[in-house]
């Protein structure tokens, strides 16, 4: 049916406007990419849209249909985490962090619903080190190394950060802990993530503790940025950070990055294989961590000067993963194994329905049958 033939109802331009903003996108840009004619763009514009358009704006802009017929934008509650990024004047957080804090804390409340059902207990080490007077960086790292069972050998097994990040993270969450590391909304891969806006986040729930890395940023930074939230979980302090391992930003962040360069690359370790500024690089392969840890250590040791530092900080490259794994294997990474594992089997025994296991994973139902069978085939 053309068009023209088609009864449109007349929207609010203010709301309109707004859906068209949070789809990424202005509303003149929307009624190009959807109407063919100048008279069926002009018309979307002056806010008639019909049935079918009104559905494509809500669909792209993520919002409830229903959304589209009232008078003004409507407030929408979004949860929130205490913002300890160290950038100076650090740019709000987007929409697609919001939207990834709300699909984590999804995921985090079906498993606690589910843990609490169990009559499992607290994670015992959540904020183990959160009064003040027994916040000693090397303490902590110490007490992570020894609870999550890190040896050297850890590192030794891993031929390279992305086996270390895994090795290290399937430690992490065989105690409790919930890992997601991705680097996009949900399923979205239209969709990435800024490394820039931030690195990660934690949270320090007492049932269900979890840490978000940022899967756009480099391997050997993953690594890093796995420790500083993991020390995060051990304070007790809930946050999003950005985690530049430097001189600057809140006690708290510059501890984190204490601990999670104490655990990765020990002190007496890392003076054993120092022999110059000229190693840096060598030494940061040996750690499975970023040039700029291993300066810092440096500096800290005062084996180089601030200007060394920041030269090291200005030339690193933050070079992303270039490999496309399939999607049975993306997909436990992004949500976690330890949920994916409990949330398949839950919906594989008839216990949480399968459309509701599939939602929270954001796959079809059909993704989560064969991540059942892929799991039962490889044991």
């Amino acid at each position: 049916m053309a068009e023209k033939n088609v009864a449109a109802l007349e929207f609010s331009r203010e709301v309109l406007d707004w859906a068209a903003d949070k789809a990424g996108e202005s509303l003149h840009g929307f009624a190009e990419s959807i109407a063919k004619r100048d008279g069926d763009r002009e018309r979307i514009v002056k806010g008639h849209l019909t049935v079918p358009q009104a559905e494509k704006l809500a669909k792209k802009a993520r919002i409830p249909f229903g959304y589209l017929f009232l008078e003004k934008p409507p407030v929408v509650a979004r949860p929130s985490i205490p913002d300890l990024r160290q950038v100076q004047d650090a740019e709000p957080l987007s929409e697609a962090f919001h939207e990834t804090l709300e699909d984590v804390l999804a995921k985090q409340n079906w498993l606690a619903e589910y843990l609490s059902d169990a009559g499992a207990g607290e994670v015992p080490f959540v904020g183990r080190f959160a009064a003040a007077e027994r916040r000693n960086a090397d303490d902590i790292a110490a007490d992570i190394r020894r609870e999550l069972g890190i040896t050297d050998d850890d590192r030794r097994k891993s031929p390279d950060a992305s086996s270390y990040f895994s090795a290290l993270s399937a430690k992490a969450e065989a105690k409790g802990v919930l890992v997601f590391k991705t680097g996009y909304v949900k399923s979205n891969t239209r969709r990435p993530l800024s490394e820039k806006e931030f690195r990660g986040f934690a949270i320090a729930h007492k049932l269900v503790p979890l840490v978000f890395v940022n899967g756009r940023d480099a391997e050997v930074a993953a690594v890093f940025t796995l420790m500083h939230e993991l020390a995060h979980i051990w304070l007790g302090v809930t946050g999003v950070s950005d985690v530049a391992p430097g001189q600057f930003g809140s006690p708290v962040e510059r501890l984190c990055n204490r601990i999670a360069a104490d655990v990765l690359v020990p002190m007496d370790a890392f003076l054993a294989r120092w022999n110059g500024p000229q190693d840096v690089d060598k030494i940061a392969k040996f750690f499975r961590v970023s040039k700029l840890v291993i300066a810092r250590r440096a500096l800290d040791s005062k084996l180089v000067d601030q200007a060394f530092y920041d030269e090291v900080a200005a030339n690193t490259q933050r070079a992303k993963s270039t490999g496309k794994p399939s999607a049975l294997v993306t997909i436990p990474i992004r949500n976690s194994k330890k949920f994916t594992r409990t949330i398949v089997a839950s919906a594989m025994s008839g216990q949480t329905l399968l459309r509701d296991a599939a939602s929270l994973l954001n796959v079809k139902p059909d993704t989560v049958v064969t991540l059942a069978k892929g799991r039962a085939e490889n044991g």
